[in-house]
């Protein structure tokens, strides 16, 4: 899929990360699931410490990718039965339907070495 237009939350991708799941999926409104990502992205810190950073690229064509960066599998798995609070509650709950059907990739293993290594 070529994706022309990307944006980074949390500070992006991460070669530190030990795990990383890409979600790819179709929306209705691209720019309003990147908007509700990026005000999710800045709580999350508080919440969700294992995330390390995420990226969103859309296809124009309603077609989106999302790579969700991880410090381990084992921390992300445990943080996913947490409960949220309600400042993100809201903005996952709007954002659930946006996302559509969505198929997950789970990268257990990433070998991530960006250009300026």
């Amino acid at each position: 899929m070529d994706c022309p237009d990307a944006t980074t939350w949390l500070g992006g991708g991460s070669d530190d990360a030990g795990f990383v799941q890409i979600m790819e999926g179709h929306t209705t409104d691209a720019q309003r699931l990147r908007e509700l990502m990026i005000a999710a992205g800045d709580k999350l810190p508080g919440v969700r410490p294992e995330i390390i950073g995420g990226t969103f690229r859309s296809a124009g064509d309603g077609g989106y990718v999302e790579a969700v960066y991880f410090t381990t599998e084992s921390e992300a798995r445990a943080h996913e039965k947490i409960t949220v609070p309600d400042d993100l509650r809201s903005l996952f709950e709007e954002e659930g339907p946006l996302m559509g059907e969505v198929d997950y990739f789970d990268l257990r293993e990433p070998m991530l070495v960006s250009a300026s290594r």
